[in-house]
């Protein structure tokens, strides 16, 4: 059986159908003549990649966070060096 490859676009559309205006999966396939497990497999992939792109934002905060929380000790820390010394 050989594989077929579908343009990002058609992905795309396919899985904001599902997503956004909700239509079923089946629904979609039917409008687009392609297998129901095709959609299904796009929409958890789309589904996994957002969820991962959350976690790399809260990651992003953070490591801001933490960022400025050692520039503040490392300002103290210099301060109370040049006071001691």
């Amino acid at each position: 059986m050989r594989t077929k490859f579908y343009s990002y676009e058609l992905r795309a559309e396919a899985v904001r159908l599902v997503i956004e205006k909700r239509y079923s999966a089946s629904e979609v396939a039917s409008k687009f003549h392609i297998r129901n497990e095709t959609v299904l497999i796009w929409v958890k992939r789309f589904r996994n990649n957002r969820s991962r792109l959350g976690e790399v934002a809260e990651l992003k905060t953070r490591l801001h966070e933490v960022v400025m929380e050692r520039d503040v000790l490392i300002e103290l820390t210099t301060r109370l060096l040049d006071k001691a010394g």
